[in-house]
């Protein structure tokens, strides 16, 4: 029972409080009416001052171009009907009427530029319809707060080093300039017209550089009125240190490693031409994470997605390379023959340019000279030159006098049997035709010999077998020196190639370093000419 008491005795208490407020609510809403413009006059134009103040900004979403922000609204405006005199209640200087229940007039001021996403709790004003407060001169106060989404159209040319200017557009959806006048609240006499920023809290990707207003005035053609409209600026720049980190560092160390693709051995195909593939894969999917990160317009290209256009670029550039490279190195002299332009510009004039090495060749003023070295400056003649190896067989030494004296007049030299020690049988590398008038010059001295002693005695018969025994082995050795010949043409044509292969190679290396140097610095380290949007004034 005593608690029954007390919650009977609260209750009474309550009901019964304040009674000048409940007269005073009587008193204003007695003969108010919330459709009519508070003035007196028709005519008089109705001032409605307006302030924003931004609590944060919640999201920027690039690919829809939306801009999320918690801002609080306020709105400043002078009803004569809602006038008193303090002392006559209780000295109640201001009270509450609620927003929602439309018991006082309020102006239809709208978000001109919200995003709708078409859900069935969307409405059109997303402010909270909070409490009117009312004070005693007349002054009205209306703070609603809200979550505003609003489309934004963002410049990405930039990006990831972007600015983007948007702004909130207020305005009367039905009041002209003559009925109802717009005008920003002013923080202080002379300032600058701005967003309130004392309790904004920043935000961890974008930073907020400024946030003036401006008054704009609109003519229709339908209308001769002006209406005038409220745009607050946001000024964004965003904080790049995470795309760095998560996006371009990555992409540039992937796409340096293209360079590492020419330093392989040539003759190393599958590895080469893999390394390069899995290069260009991840290229193109950093460059896909990118698509997905940015708005779909066709206005402006990113500066980022500039970059890696061009890394995929020069690492396609740089596989096809790597093909024509190994396709050079497997050439052979069967089936490809290395014109003078290319062993000019690939064998001489390039290496010649780019300080390339070959061993056993000097380079000096763009030809390659052959330098070989002999292993023995000693000479040993396998005959003399006035017939000593004839001379010193002991067939020939037994009966001398019945070989030919032309035979004995021509020494071992017409048979080029003279040889360094160290370098094989046979001492230089001369042309074919000068080895093939050397052979003939050769047979043509042995048939002479053949001949001129055809009609000597026996003994003189077996120097005629043993000058055909000299001939037959001088065919041999003829057909295994063009064999030896063709072998060494061989190799040294493919020498060649390997190291025109080679050389190609190292031209790619440099080529595609400078050209990945020069795409990095142009893109990230000169600081671009920026186009610089200038806020109304």
């Amino acid at each position: 029972m005593l608690f029954l008491a007390l919650a009977i005795l609260t209750t009474w208490q309550c009901s019964a409080a304040s009674p000048a407020e409940a007269e005073l609510y009587r008193y204003l809403l007695k003969n108010y009416s919330a459709l009519v413009r508070p003035v007196r006059n028709p005519k008089s134009v109705l001032t409605v001052t307006m302030k924003v103040f931004l609590q944060q900004i919640l999201n920027v979403d690039e690919q829809n171009q939306v801009i999320e922000v918690n801002a609080w609204l306020k709105y400043i405006w002078h009803d004569y009907r809602l006038q008193w005199r303090p002392p006559l209640y209780d000295n109640i200087s201001s009270i509450r009427f609620p927003g929602e229940d439309q018991q006082l007039w309020q102006p239809d001021i709208l978000l001109y530029n919200r995003h709708f996403t078409f859900s069935a709790n969307d409405r059109f004003d997303s402010a909270y319809k909070s409490n009117l407060v009312v004070y005693s001169n007349g002054e009205v106060n209306w703070i609603p707060p809200g979550i505003f989404r609003i489309t934004c159209k963002m410049d990405i040319t930039m990006f990831p080093f972007d600015e983007q200017i948007c702004f909130l557009k207020f305005g009367s959806w039905t009041y002209h300039g003559l009925a109802l006048d717009l005008r920003v609240e002013e923080q202080e006499e002379g300032g600058e017209l701005s967003m309130d920023l004392s309790t904004y809290i920043p935000n961890g990707e974008w930073q907020l550089l400024s946030a003036p207003a401006i008054r704009e005035v609109t003519y229709y053609q339908c209308c001769p009125e002006p209406y005038p409209t409220l745009k607050f600026y946001m000024h964004l720049k965003r904080k790049a240190l995470y795309h760095m980190f998560n996006i371009i560092t990555p992409s540039l160390l992937i796409s340096g490693m293209t360079l590492l693709g020419f330093c392989l051995p040539s003759h190393d195909m599958s590895e080469k031409i893999g390394f390069q593939t899995t290069i260009l894969l991840s290229v193109c999917f950093f460059l896909t994470i990118l698509s997905e990160m940015t708005p779909t317009t066709s206005e402006s290209i990113p500066l980022l997605g500039i970059f890696f256009s061009s890394v995929t670029l020069i690492v396609a550039m740089s596989t096809t390379f790597t093909v024509c490279v190994l396709n050079i190195r497997y050439r052979q002299h069967a089936n490809h023959k290395m014109s003078p332009l290319i062993r000019y510009v690939f064998v001489e004039l390039i290496p010649w340019l780019l300080f390339i090495r070959r061993p056993g060749f000097k380079f000096s003023a763009a030809k390659a000279v052959e330098v070989r070295v002999l292993k023995s400056p000693h000479c040993v003649q396998c005959a003399s030159q006035d017939g000593d190896m004839f001379s010193s067989c002991d067939d020939f030494s037994r009966d001398g006098s019945l070989l030919c004296p032309a035979l004995m007049a021509n020494g071992g030299e017409k048979l080029e049997l003279s040889r360094k020690v160290g370098d094989g049988l046979f001492v230089t590398r001369k042309c074919a035709s000068t080895r093939k008038r050397r052979m003939e010059r050769c047979e043509r001295y042995v048939s002479k010999c053949k001949a001129m002693v055809t009609d000597a005695s026996a003994d003189a018969q077996v120097s005629l077998q043993t000058l055909d025994i000299y001939l037959a082995i001088s065919r041999r050795l003829r057909c295994l020196r063009e064999q030896l010949d063709d072998d060494t043409s061989d190799r040294e044509t493919m020498e060649e190639w390997k190291f025109a292969a080679l050389v190609l190679d190292r031209l790619c290396l440099y080529m595609f370093a400078l050209l990945f140097t020069v795409c990095t610095i142009a893109v990230f380290f000169i600081e671009p000419v920026r186009r610089k949007k200038l806020l109304p004034s």
